[in-house]
């Protein structure tokens, strides 16, 4: 049927128009056999994450950005079309998400992107960034194209890349003026350091003073206000791990007495910011990540901490925080889609969920400002029983992980 081209048309004999259960057997067995019957094909085989080198999953994570961009259709708008350096707003067509993409050459590091992807990848680029430069490369002519970017204004920017870096870029003045005196020492330089972004800062502060535009891009300000605010943690936590031992936190810390390697443990997590616990089986991972939850509570004041966890665990983790913890709020995400929408915003200190709800609910958690995201046996996202359900978990959880 011409009209019904690229859809799946369900007629019934014996049922006219009405849904029976002749059209659901149906569609079941269509959609269950759909490869016997070549209405798909299987995923194409992959060599095990585990055998590539470092360089070679670098290569891997860029082909499969550079196929999406490809293939996926997206709505691209320059902000000023008469330029290739200017910022663009991408928009899929498939989820109807815009980002923002910033273009100021082709070459990681001259690209941005408001993406979760972008933000925590650590290439430099990611599927919309390509997407927008293959649009951009086939507007604009080579002699264009080459013609490097030129700053209007002051600029405090991040580069992103293995390691997050901050930028100060400016216009061209004369060397004479106070403004390039002032300027001099940062621009086109990457810092990495808390006293240089202390310098960098003072330095913005004089410019402004003297009558320059400085945009300070919100994720630069986000990352130096993060950093430099977490100095006194990190300090604090280096402290604790020079003798975990003897640190009264080991008694007091939690409602039962830590060991000094969980202590240890607790303090080195904190400490990082993001972290991997991998001790052996047994030796009180879980009562390490209440543990982190706890110490970040008194140094962060933080107040929502969401659980995913296999779903054989969730009750496992809410008898560990009473025990471990017992005076912070603590929920299950249970029940139907409208009792789990109001569990995720009820408030709880401990919010506990599965892998599998953070793939049916993620519109729903999102929302929700999580300050720190526990992932329980985290190897299991790589057992989903597909590629496509792996992407599609991946991304939920970037989209939720806090960025303090």
């Amino acid at each position: 049927m011409e009209a019904r081209n690229g859809r799946i048309e369900l007629t019934c004999s014996e049922c006219a128009s009405q849904p029976c259960f002749h059209k659901g057997t149906t569609l079941s067995y269509i959609l269950e056999e759909k490869m016997l019957l070549g209405l798909a094909a299987p995923p194409p085989e992959r060599v095990p994450i585990e055998a590539l080198s470092e360089n070679e999953l670098v290569a891997q994570a860029i082909r499969e950005r550079e196929e999406r961009a490809a293939a996926e259709k997206m709505r691209v708008k320059a902000q000023d079309p008469a330029t290739p350096w200017t910022d663009y707003t991408v928009t899929s067509k498939a989820s109807g998400k815009t980002y923002r993409v910033a273009l100021r050459g082709w070459q990681p590091g001259q690209l941005y992107c408001t993406c979760p992807d972008f933000r925590k990848n650590t290439l430099g680029l990611c599927k919309h960034t390509l997407h927008v430069c293959r649009k951009v490369q086939s507007k604009f002519p080579a002699k264009v194209r080459e013609t490097p970017w030129e700053p209007d204004r002051f600029a405090v920017s991040l580069t992103y890349g293995k390691d997050l870096t901050v930028r100060l870029e400016g216009p061209a003045l004369s060397s004479n003026s106070k403004a390039a005196q002032v300027a001099k020492a940062f621009l086109g330089k990457e810092l990495k350091s808390p006293g240089k972004f202390r310098q960098l800062l003072e330095a913005v502060r004089k410019l402004e003073a003297l009558g320059e535009t400085v945009t300070v891009y919100p994720d630069a300000e986000e990352f130096l206000t993060r950093l430099l605010d977490r100095e006194g943690v990190v300090e604090r936590m280096a402290e604790i791990r020079k003798n975990p031992a003897e640190h009264p936190l080991r008694e007091s810390l939690l409602g039962v007495p830590l060991l000094p390697y969980q202590l240890d443990g607790i303090a080195f997590a904190v400490g990082a910011g993001r972290a991997i616990l991998a001790d052996d089986m047994g030796l009180g991972k879980t009562i390490q990540g209440v543990g982190v939850a706890e110490m970040l509570s008194r140094e962060a004041g933080i107040s929502r901490v969401l659980v995913v966890c296999p779903a054989s665990l969730k009750s496992q983790w809410a008898s560990e925080i009473r025990r471990f913890a017992g005076h912070r709020a603590c929920q299950i995400v249970l029940g139907r889609t409208s009792e789990r929408v109001r569990q995720y915003h009820d408030g709880a200190f401990f919010t506990i969920c599965n892998y599998e709800q953070v793939l049916r609910d993620q519109a729903v958690i999102e929302p929700v400002p999580w300050d720190l995201i526990i992932l329980d046996e985290g190897q299991r996202i790589v057992t989903l029983p597909n590629a496509q359900a792996l992407d599609r978990l991946a991304e939920a959880l970037s989209r939720l992980m806090p960025r303090g």
